[in-house]
């Protein structure tokens, strides 16, 4: 279904974008008692990636009608180098109990690399609440149509250690071992499962489905569904590398430039000696460098943040450098280079107006997969980034839940 429900972006608008389960369900042990205390859990020996360490109530904002119950859970993952780390997330069970109940685990939108970022750690007060719940309509109807829901928080985020955003490795890793711990820990849950998310979600959907990535071993994936997926994200830093002002659109795209940064040092000791000791980075950005632990997207995005400095204003002496190393690796870990699992049905939904996925980028990711065979499910809504989503829940949903041999 290939619609194109509105005109593309010209390009002003693009230049000024923002960028094996052999042990399924034990019957006791970590996912079986109740939560353990807080730290506990990185005090001991972590059990196998993919183990449910805990699941208590979640909060009033990760609540979604439609849900029998809402669990916050904590399980492990692993981190680039192997080693075991605690990951978060939400689990939503449906109304309706019922065998081998259809599992979708659901990636969030960017609502930065913080702790308190954590979409199961959000409050009614959060400035970021908005993105945190933006798959809400999504879930909804999933759930309407008896599928179980995870979502989870991605490997830093509510839980030790940095956050490497939009790094495809870890966002599929948070994805798959949440599915296996779900499946292991929660008896109504099938064996089949698709991979979806929003933006960042998105990204994360496309490298759970690759066949050489982090989660190709768990089987009984169906496809991958992905709303408004980043791509050629070093396309739109060269675009607005040199800009030498500040002031919207552009407050929000400094700001996720410096997510993008923060994510590749995590995994790169030079490029952070690079930024933060050897002069990649302005005076004024060191300076900022702590929000990227202390405040979300929205506050990051404003004036006395990053949204108050330029594109310019952001690089040091040596900035040309830093930017190199990260347009460098934004292409190396673009979604259009990912080696999908062959047949996999693949729905991307994007937004005609987005000026964070611009379409036109969209549709060369479409036509990229398409070249290679990869089945790719196309529609286009007449919405922004954000809203894209909602628009496109109905459909999306019934899509999902077609690949499991349900209808609503």
């Amino acid at each position: 279904m290939k619609r194109l429900g509105a005109t593309m972006l010209t390009l002003a608008l693009l230049l000024s974008s923002g960028a094996a389960v052999a042990d399924r369900r034990p019957t006791n042990g970590p996912g079986a008692g109740p939560a353990a205390a807080a730290g506990a859990v990185e005090q001991r020996t972590l059990p196998r990636h993919g183990t449910l360490l805990s699941k208590t109530p979640a909060g009033e904002t990760s609540r979604v009608a439609g849900a029998r119950r809402a669990w916050k859970v904590r399980y492990t993952t692993q981190d680039r180098r192997g080693r075991t780390v605690v990951a978060s997330g939400v689990v939503l069970l449906p109304r309706v109990r019922r065998k081998e109940a259809p599992l979708v685990v659901y990636g969030h939108m960017t609502t930065g690399a913080a702790d308190a970022c954590a979409p199961s750690r959000g409050t009614p007060g959060s400035t970021e609440l908005r993105r945190m719940q933006q798959g809400d309509l999504v879930a909804q109807l999933l759930l309407e149509g008896g599928a179980v829901v995870a979502r989870p928080d991605y490997e830093g985020l509510g839980t030790p250690g940095v956050h490497p955003y939009l790094r495809g490795d870890s966002l599929a890793r948070s994805m798959g071992d949440l599915v296996l711990a779900v499946q292991r820990a929660f008896r109504e849950v099938g064996d089949t499962w698709v991979a979806a998310g929003h933006s960042e979600g998105g990204v994360a959907a496309l490298n759970t489905g690759s066949r050489t990535g982090p989660a190709r071993g768990i089987p009984g994936l169906l496809g991958v569904a992905a709303i408004t997926p980043v791509t050629q994200v070093d396309v739109l830093a060269t675009a607005l590398g040199d800009v030498p002002v500040s002031g919207v659109p552009i407050n929000v795209v400094v700001a996720l430039a410096a997510l993008v940064l923060k994510g590749q040092a995590a995994e790169d000791p030079a490029l952070r000696r690079l930024l933060l000791r050897e002069g990649g980075l302005s005076a004024e950005a060191l300076e900022l460098w702590p929000d990227l632990e202390r405040l979300c997207l929205e506050d990051l995005g404003g004036p006395t943040s990053w949204g108050g400095l330029s594109p310019a204003q952001v690089q040091g002496p040596r900035g040309d450098e830093a930017l190199a190393e990260m347009k460098a690796g934004l292409r190396e870990d673009d979604v259009r280079w990912l080696r999908m699992r062959p047949g996999m049905p693949v729905r991307i939904d994007a937004g005609a107006l987005d000026s964070v996925a611009p379409l036109p980028l969209t549709l060369q990711l479409v036509q990229e997969y398409e070249s290679r065979g990869y089945p790719v499910d196309l529609a286009v809504w007449p919405a922004e980034h954000s809203p894209t989503a909602d628009r496109a829940a109905p459909e999306l949903s019934a899509w999902i839940l077609g690949l499991f041999g349900e209808s609503r």
